[in-house]
């Protein structure tokens, strides 16, 4: 055997090898969504169903389908849910089964969707639950619920109020202050869409307790602290296309939509993340509309010389007197790119980041100057120094692929920290509380897998060539060692 010949084996042999081990990871990949099924598998009925939420620990459902002729050769059965969300994922787990009567081929089936720690949903998340059966020769067949299952606490007298384009979900508040706050709202709508560029956005939730207290439990976990002293009174949510509130006024209500409808004007795949800044300064912007208010907070609190530069407003401040600074300018700056070349402008900035152009380029391209000018521009608004403009090469700093760096979601009342206070917000006179917009993935079950099963080249192509590379090694080094002497 000559020795390319040897090495042309190897490698064919090395590389088949890695290609049905890289094949056999997308394989597992795969499972995790609904699976494809033949013209001819078995129709599955759902007969009933019944679920009993334990709020902030499971939802468990029960369920009885018909599987058809045969029921006894249905071997597993597998349960999938996937909340609904913009790019929400679907989960399994392998439930317990049984035929339920002799000759009636119907499978009584039961498993739960845990919400509790560690496994976090918020209240009024909609789940589509799929189930799908396999018989003895490996065929899979699958049935949808036909209804989806809405995650609110049954302790309380939900009640409904339709919006534009949004649902408010509440309880314990006069139904016509919410119908006064929905008429507010709705009223600020056009201008949500026109600053963004969205004018079809999809249809979202809005979860209103009485008070921050009565929506503490119902928040993302945080932190022991943050709970303990209601530093939060709400958490918008845009992977499920929803957001929790604990106060009933439209300053605070129109703030949270506004990270919905950034959220989905700034969605793409290609897109890295956008600044604290400018996803903020739209929400606190978009209040009421005018950058008046952020403005007069500045003047009455704030220095010239302790203006924050957008460098360092890249993420929300740790330090309690930059977040107090950090709020009103946020919003006085986008105010500022808004009044100033239009809400056209705005959203054409924020199409182009859509498209994956970095920040940086894109706005240069938008707005005909660099950001570090009309920063500077801004600045001299307030009487502040001119911050150096950086050179041309200068690198954007690096966020995290969603936008803000493993922040939790708070609406932080950044007044009440300044001022030391740790008692929580008075919920009867209404108050603008900025939010952050939660970058947090869905959470899963360990047996949760993505539906992405776009294959992976770079990595199958690598694996290979690293295969090749140890195997021309091995073969090279075997050659170098001397033969035993007979």
């Amino acid at each position: 055997m000559s020795y390319l010949s040897f090495i042309s084996r190897q490698t064919l042999t090395i590389a088949v090898t890695a290609m049905i081990v890289m094949g056999g990871m997308y394989a597992t990949t795969a499972v995790g969504m609904p699976t494809a099924r033949s013209d001819d598998a078995r129709v599955l009925t759902v007969v009933s169903q019944s679920v009993d939420i334990d709020y902030g620990n499971k939802i468990a459902i029960s369920t009885v389908i018909d599987a058809g002729p045969s029921a006894s050769d249905i071997e597993a059965v597998r349960a999938l849910f996937r909340p609904h969300g913009g790019a929400t994922i679907w989960s399994y787990s392998y439930p317990e089964f049984s035929v339920e009567d002799a000759g009636t081929n119907q499978l009584s089936i039961t498993f739960e969707i845990s919400t509790g720690p560690g496994s976090y949903y918020p209240p009024g998340a909609e789940f589509d639950v799929e189930i799908e059966v396999t018989d003895n020769v490996g065929e899979a067949s699958a049935v949808l619920f036909p209804d989806p299952i809405e995650y609110l606490d049954p302790a309380n007298n939900w009640e409904r109020v339709q919006g534009d384009g949004y649902t408010v979900i509440y309880y314990g508040v006069p139904r016509s202050e919410v119908e006064d706050l929905v008429a507010t709202v709705d009223q600020r709508i056009p201008t949500l869409e026109a600053t963004l560029g969205v004018t079809d956005p999809p249809e979202f939730k809005a979860i209103v307790f009485p008070s921050i207290q009565a929506a503490t439990p119902s928040f993302p976990p945080v932190s022991q602290t943050a709970t303990d002293q209601f530093l939060f009174a709400g958490f918008a949510q845009p992977e499920y296309r929803l957001f929790v509130q604990g106060q009933m006024n439209s300053t605070t209500f129109t703030h949270e939509l506004a990270h919905l409808y950034a959220h989905e004007a700034v969605s793409s795949s290609l897109m890295g993340g956008t600044p604290a800044w400018l996803n903020e300064g739209l929400a606190r912007f978009l209040e009421a509309g005018s950058s008046e208010r952020s403005n007069e907070r500045l003047k009455e609190s704030v220095r010239p010389d302790e203006l924050l530069s957008l460098n360092r407003m890249q993420s929300i401040p740790g330090q309690r007197s930059d977040v107090f600074i950090f709020y009103p300018q946020a919003g006085a700056f986008v105010g500022y790119l808004i009044e100033e070349f239009s809400q056209a402008t705005m959203a054409d900035f924020l199409s182009e980041l859509n498209k994956g152009r970095p920040l940086l380029s894109a706005f240069e391209l938008i707005y005909d100057k660099s950001l570090s000018e009309a920063e500077n521009d801004w600045r001299a608004l307030f009487n502040a120094d001119a911050l150096p403009i950086p050179s041309p090469t200068a690198e954007a700093v690096d966020l995290s692929p969603d936008g803000i760096p493993d922040t939790p979601v708070p609406l932080v009342d950044y007044e009440a920290l300044a001022s030391g206070s740790t008692q929580p917000a008075s919920t009867a006179v209404p108050v603008s509380l900025p939010t952050v917009t939660p970058q947090k993935p869905p959470v899963l079950e360990s047996t949760s897998v993505t539906e992405d099963t776009t294959t992976n080249w770079f990595v199958a192509g690598a694996t290979i060539g690293l295969s090749v590379i140890i195997g021309v090694w091995l073969f090279t080094s075997r050659r170098r060692i001397p033969k035993p002497t007979p």
